[in-house]
């Protein structure tokens, strides 16, 4: 069967494979411990259901605008405005069926075949994939030497003619990295001076780990507001990765445009989903995203004593989202029970069936010699799977 050229060009997500073999082995009673989700373990808010129980009764079960209701966007350009420090309209933001949707928009209105678009390496899945999908070319940029953070030099030296985009990612997934504001601030500069898109990625803004802040690119260099695309979610913010709402802030002519895409592809987000969330931002008192980062910041502190604890093992610094990069490439060759770990790969197979706790393969970022693990499971299984990690470390030879 022939199926189209661009789809060779998708593979399934690598984080989602290790999330299938781990619910397969829980449902076989297996007590499989899941590093690999990419969610929060609590319940979203009850203004967040309260809003959604009155659509519902209210009928608002019909299409809206492709890119949402008008009330909405305005508090979704009041609120982009006050995270950013500069004045949004409500026509330069959108409503997506989730970030992933505002990113797959940003790349087919922006891009046309063999544009170059710079990636930081680790980077998100998706990213690459979108761009290719696009017709243009992933550049991708090493952050690995300088602490896995990007610096401005690196970014430079990758430009060429054809460079029409940088993506950012900070906090990053899947390092937890949050980028540094005078790297931040050359970047922009950079993109000003090339005449060079950004489409910032700022999915995991609200979870920051104790001393540290997220800065944005806007704070920082507000006259990149016309060469920039901000993408972000309330999956994170408000714990509903199911309800898929996310949304972007651009100039309006590439607002305009995703409309019109989205018109053809998926329509509007959730009705409902919508509606929830409006009454959600009228009420919400910040308290919610509070005890999240709290219970985040305790998690985090008992993981890395026992990651500590691990033989040859490095970890990027855990600044923000809910991951841990775990450097595991000291063990890669080693052998367990007559089994040689070739790759991480394999040492994430080793791991779900030796030790019964699923990671994610770093080869999906683009890093083979790393894990992704999340700590946005119980603090009581972040430790017995940490420590499971590391006695089968200890028995690697």
């Amino acid at each position: 069967m022939k199926l189209a050229e661009r789809t060779t060009k998708i593979a399934p997500p690598g984080t989602s494979r290790m999330r299938t073999i781990a619910n397969e082995l829980k449902e076989q009673g297996a007590h499989v411990i899941n590093f690999a989700a990419g969610e929060l373990d609590v319940d979203t808010l009850d203004i967040v259901k309260e809003g959604a129980r009155q659509a519902i009764d209210k009928g608002r079960n019909i299409y809206t605008p492709a890119l949402g209701t008008p009330a909405l966007r305005k508090q979704l350009a009041a609120l982009v405005s006050r995270h950013t420090g500069t004045d949004y309209a409500q026509g330069e933001v959108g409503l997506t069926a989730g970030a992933k949707q505002a990113l797959y928009n940003a790349a087919m209105v922006l891009l046309d075949p063999d544009d170059e678009v710079i990636i930081p390496n680790p980077y998100w899945v998706t990213f690459p994939t979108q761009v290719e999908l696009a017709g243009a070319r992933p550049v991708f940029v090493e952050t690995r030497p300088h602490g896995y953070k990007l610096l401005a030099s690196v970014v430079e030296e990758a430009i060429t003619p054809k460079t029409k985009v940088i993506i950012i990612n900070s906090p990053n997934n899947p390092t937890g990295v949050m980028y540094d504001a005078a790297e931040l601030a050359k970047i922009a500069a950079l993109a000003l001076a090339k005449d060079i898109w950004i489409v910032f990625d700022e999915c995991y803004a609200s979870l920051v780990r104790s001393g540290h802040r997220h800065e944005h690119l806007l704070a920082l260099e507000p006259r990149l507001k016309d060469r920039l695309v901000i993408v972000n979610s309330f999956s994170k913010s408000h714990a509903l990765t199911g309800w898929r709402l996310g949304y972007v802030a651009a100039p309006a002519p590439v607002v305009k445009a995703m409309e019109n895409l989205q018109g053809h592809t998926t329509s509007n987000p959730s009705s409902v989903a919508q509606y929830a969330i409006s009454h959600a931002l009228e009420h919400d008192d910040g308290q919610f995203i509070a005890r999240v980062n709290t219970m985040l910041d305790e998690r985090l502190r008992r993981a890395l004593a026992i990651v500590a604890r691990m033989p040859a093992v490095t970890v990027a610094p855990a600044q923000g989202a809910f991951y841990l990069f775990l450097d595991v490439s000291a063990h890669l060759g080693k052998s367990l029970d007559g089994t040689t770990v070739a790759d991480v790969d394999q040492f994430c197979e080793l791991a779900l069936r030796s030790a019964q706790i699923a990671l994610v393969s770093g080869a999906a970022f683009g890093d083979p010699t790393s894990v992704r693990i999340s700590y946005a499971i119980s603090t009581d299984d972040v430790v017995e799977g940490l420590e499971r990690l590391l006695t089968l470390l200890e028995r690697l030879r």
